[in-house]
């Protein structure tokens, strides 16, 4: 059991200095851009990828011994456990609701408020999770989906879709794993290897411009109509 610990609390720690390495990358990978977007996918899984280094140090403090593992630490890291999940919802929202453009504020800010209700008014710790859940599991299936059709239509080439549709495969299996096993450490080796897969798949070294004089704004666009029934983007 020691073992188990000391080996959960390693890749934890692992899992969050590779974290932010890849977060540090990814978004001066936006930084550099011409054309930068605050929705662009670098900036959002950078933003995602620091919330995860945070997730994954206090995950391992309590088994360290640092701090005690009570239902209010358990509160505090899923109210930061926003700053993970909400910049690939506000991906999901901004490629699967284009015609309601003016009230994404409104639908992320309403899910953010009932993830923070969940999260402080809850009694227990099995009822944040399985009221949380429903937000993750949609999510998850939104990223996979999303990502299958733009890998299925070879759109947005920049980058490669099927590696982000492995990543969220890779994280429902190790939450699968977990649940099966208890190995809490089994979670964060998927998530270091997911992690790594994200930043492979955005920067793309096995990309070739194939359009001369192709835009930002049309690649996106290209998201866009290729994951929109209609293929409207119109606000």
């Amino acid at each position: 059991m020691q073992t188990t610990t000391e080996i959960t609390i390693y890749v934890n720690l692992i899992t969050a200095i590779l974290s932010a390495i890849l977060a540090t990358y990814v978004i001066r990978l936006w930084y550099r851009q011409e054309n930068r977007l605050s929705t662009d996918l670098p900036i959002m899984f950078g933003i995602t990828f620091v919330g995860q280094a945070v997730n994954n140090v206090m995950l391992a403090l309590p088994l360290i011994g640092l701090v005690t593992a009570s239902l209010a630490y358990f509160k505090i890291r899923a109210l930061w456990i926003v700053l993970t999940i909400f910049p690939l919802l506000g991906v999901v929202v901004n490629i699967w609701l284009p015609r309601f453009r003016r009230h994404h504020n409104k639908i992320l800010g309403a899910l953010m408020l009932y993830w923070i209700l969940v999260a402080v008014a809850s009694p227990t710790e099995a009822m944040v999770i399985r009221l949380h859940m429903p937000v993750i599991f949609v999510l998850t299936i939104a990223m996979i989906v999303t990502f299958a059709i733009t890998w299925k239509t070879n759109r947005l080439k920049e980058i490669r879709s099927e590696l982000l549709v492995l990543t969220f495969a890779l994280g429902t299996a190790g939450q699968g794993v977990k649940a099966v096993l208890n190995l809490d450490f089994a979670t964060q080796l998927f998530t270091a290897v997911g992690t790594i897969l994200i930043v492979l798949a955005l920067v793309n070294p096995w990309y070739h411009e194939s359009a001369i004089g192709k835009t930002k704004h049309e690649s996106e666009r290209e998201l866009v109509e290729s994951t929109v029934p209609y293929g409207s983007t119109s606000s």
